[in-house]
């Protein structure tokens, strides 16, 4: 806008100041456009000189840290004494004798004792059970056991079974439980499985072995123990097969009246309750197996309500006994006595009436044969038998084959 103002010679050198000035700018401009080209190389040699930088300060402070270390801390510093006996031992012999013994101690196992040492070494450890057995009070119920191999073992059967051993022949030295086994089985309804899971049967085992080193009687302790845990198994069994024996099979002719578990089991049986409106009047009867708490030592206990007749011993043996873990077994056994005695009752009803009736009661499946006729044949006797399902008596001619309700 001043540029008219001034002179021709002013102007003209103001014009050649300004193109010299662009000229600059352009010459500029081109220069930072070839720069640009090689702006990757540029910078790749800035990094480069930044990480030497770097480097070079690393081993600046290296070396003044060495040299103040070796000025202050390393002023008294002395060189260890050689091992010049090693070096010899190394030299001359090859080998080196003079580690310390406890790290072959450690290390290298000690030699396998021969088979003679062996054998001679458990016979004196089955002497020494032996001594320890006759000399310690052992329980009536471990009488099975075996002493093989360095080791006792107990075996109470459809319990358990146990391999003791102890570890010297001083008396104070505790027994050692090597193994337990559960040989409560559940031939009905278990497959085949173990009943007892090996958490279960590891954790008995440290209860066991702690019992062993704290009581005063381990071996009574140890038998209290596991006999308790077997009893409430095969309370748990029996109670599993009767739940089965309900749902599956006898349905309500069965009941399970009470549960109790590791304590008692009670199930009933004829009872009117469900079966008067088919047969009429029947009692009921109860089966109850428990465990005695007086004395934990004895094996499950049955009870029979009514109690069981004397008539027949055997029958009354087989039906206060529980060895065999069946409950229905149990059942048949209970309802075969109870069936007896009902016959045995009614034959000594007839008797009353008939001093000359000469009827005959078989065991064998309690069968009342009663004679009609004199003489009489065997297709002429009318048979009564108890139907064990619901406790009636139903009658039989041999000769027609077929009841007669």
């Amino acid at each position: 806008m001043r540029l008219p103002r001034k002179t021709d010679l002013e102007r003209k050198i103001e014009i050649v100041q300004f193109a010299n000035r662009t000229r600059q700018i352009f010459v500029r401009l081109l220069a930072l456009v070839k720069w640009a080209g090689n702006a990757g190389k540029v910078e790749k040699c800035a990094q480069i000189s930044s990480y030497l930088e770097q480097q070079v300060l690393l081993f600046v402070d290296s070396a003044d840290r060495l040299a103040s270390l070796a000025r202050a801390a390393l002023v008294h510093a002395r060189l260890p004494g050689f091992a010049v006996p090693c070096a010899i031992d190394v030299l001359t012999t090859g080998t080196y004798p003079r580690l310390p013994t406890c790290i072959q101690d450690r290390i290298v196992p000690p030699d396998p004792i021969s088979r003679t040492d062996r054998q001679t070494t458990l016979q004196h450890l089955n002497l020494i059970l032996q001594h320890r057995l006759v000399t310690t009070g052992l329980p009536p119920q471990l009488a099975n056991l075996a002493i093989e191999g360095g080791q006792v073992r107990f075996q109470v059967d459809g319990e358990f079974e146990v391999s003791l051993t102890v570890m010297g022949d001083d008396p104070v030295i505790p027994w050692r439980l090597l193994k337990l086994k559960i040989l409560v089985e559940d031939k009905e309804t278990g497959d085949g499985r173990a009943l007892v899971h090996r958490a279960q049967v590891e954790f008995l085992h440290q209860l066991v072995q702690s019992r062993l080193f704290a009581d005063d009687r381990p071996l009574q302790d140890m038998y209290n123990c596991l006999h308790s845990f077997c009893l409430s198994l095969q309370l748990e069994v029996l109670h599993s097969q009767a739940q089965r024996l309900v749902h599956e099979r006898w349905g309500d002719l069965v009941q399970l009246e009470r549960y109790q578990p590791g304590k008692s089991l009670t199930l009933i049986f004829w009872n009117p309750q469900v079966l008067g409106r088919r047969v009429g009047t029947v009692a009921a009867c109860k089966v109850a197996v428990w465990l005695d708490e007086s004395d934990p030592c004895k094996p499950l206990q049955i009870t029979h309500d009514p109690p069981l007749p004397s008539s027949d011993p055997n029958l009354t043996e087989r039906a206060e006994k529980i060895g065999h873990l069946s409950v229905e077994k149990l059942l048949v056994d209970s309802m075969l006595c109870q069936s007896h005695q009902k016959l045995s009752d009614l034959k000594v009803i007839l008797k009353t009436h008939n001093p000359r009736e000469s009827s005959i009661l078989k065991e064998a499946g309690p069968t009342l044969v009663i004679p009609l006729l004199e003489p009489c044949t065997r297709s002429e006797c009318l048979h009564l038998h108890v139907d064990l399902h619901s406790g009636a008596l139903q009658p039989q001619f041999l000769g027609l084959g077929k009841n007669f309700l």
